[in-house]
């Protein structure tokens, strides 16, 4: 008996990672302006229904407005974070615009380069011309003519993100405004409470995973500005340490894409040697933070390891596409959840069969 019910659960959690796969695959990308829609309104509800008592305003009018506060408020950091963009764009600009300056610059690394591993300057100079040559080549060919043949896609995938945002806006005014009906009708639906603690399960696990990655790159921003500005490399050490504790957060990216080659530009071509070391301690010092506190918050919260997150990360992106970043990890504990309830369920019947 016992080996009959272990072999259903086995079979209901084979179940289950077969349709969270098919769910996150071809249901998901349909449903996700409605999922967003819902997650929004039900996390609002509690100060809209405090309003509406107080102020009488009704829950659609105040959820509109905090929708025009949050898209002024991104559209205000997207503008910030233009002109920091534009000003970085100036600097290069600048820095490699004149042909002969950017040739001494690219001989002066190679001259670094070469002094550092002892082989022959000239050699280098002609090896690094002829893949700087093969790459241009390369890029005439094949980069040149795809990028410019994809701008059509990328308008239509602009055109797509914005119909979302817009069915995104909509589904949450409709959605405000019939909330309690859709409660009502929710509850006399038989699996509302399963799902209703499967979604709350993952809700804790997400916020858990969410407030210990704000904690990590708040700590690696302060670190990044910190380094940035005892370097003295840059205007804006506050806008540059932000935007490299970002990447910190991304799973392929990290700090080292931008300190590991703003460090070996200092040192070879700048012959900045205070600054580059500087650069390198803040990059160590990052990357030993991540290391010391992920395990603790991230696997303690989310009683999933690291390496697992990784794993599902690179799992979802090659299941998924670049939305596996993020499906990845969410079918993980999707899944890890609803194991959850099935293990529940056989260890109540288990009890039951041996209380008759």
């Amino acid at each position: 008996m016992d080996q009959i019910r272990k072999n259903q659960v086995l079979w209901k959690k084979i179940g289950i990672i077969a349709g969270v796969y098919l769910g996150m695959k071809y249901l998901v990308p349909l449903l996700v302006p409605f999922f967003v829609a819902a997650l929004l309104v039900c996390w609002c509800w509690p100060w809209l229904s405090w309003i509406h008592r107080r102020l009488h305003m009704k829950p659609p009018v105040v959820m509109a407005v905090i929708l025009i506060l949050a898209a002024a408020l991104l559209a205000a950091g997207g503008v910030w974070l233009g002109k920091g963009i534009g000003s970085l764009i100036e600097w290069l600009a600048e820095r490699f615009g004149n042909p002969g300056e950017t040739e001494r610059i690219l001989y002066e690394c190679c001259d670094g380069i070469s002094e550092l591993m002892h082989l022959d300057a000239e050699n280098v100079r002609v090896f690094v011309t002829e893949q700087l040559n093969v790459f241009r080549d390369h890029a005439r060919q094949n980069i040149l003519p795809g990028a410019f043949g994809g701008s059509w896609e990328f308008l239509k995938s602009a055109g797509s993100w914005g119909a979302a945002l817009l069915v995104t806006g909509v589904a949450v005014l409709l959605m405000a405004s019939d909330f309690e009906k859709i409660h009502a009708m929710g509850k006399k639906w038989p699996l509302y409470e399963p799902i209703v603690s499967v979604i709350r399960g993952i809700l804790r696990s997400v916020g858990g995973y969410l407030r210990a990655q704000c904690i990590i790159m708040g700590l690696v921003m302060l670190l990044c500005i910190a380094g940035i500005w005892l370097s003295g490399t840059v205007s804006n050490p506050v806008l540059a340490g932000i935007g490299v504790g970002f990447l910190d957060a991304l799973p392929v990216f990290g700090t080292g894409t931008v300190f590991l080659p703003w460090a070996l530009v200092l040192l070879f071509i700048q012959k900045n040697y205070s600054a580059a070391l500087i650069l390198a301690v803040t990059y160590g010092i990052c990357v030993l933070t991540r290391e010391l506190l992920e395990p603790k918050l991230i696997g303690g919260r989310l009683g999933i390891l690291p390496i697992v997150i990784l794993a599902s990360v690179y799992a979802g992106v090659k299941l998924y596409g670049f939305g596996g970043i993020l499906l990845g990890p969410l079918s993980v504990l999707l899944i890890q959840e609803l194991w959850r309830q099935v293990d529940a369920a056989a260890a109540e019947g288990l009890s039951g069969t041996r209380e008759l």
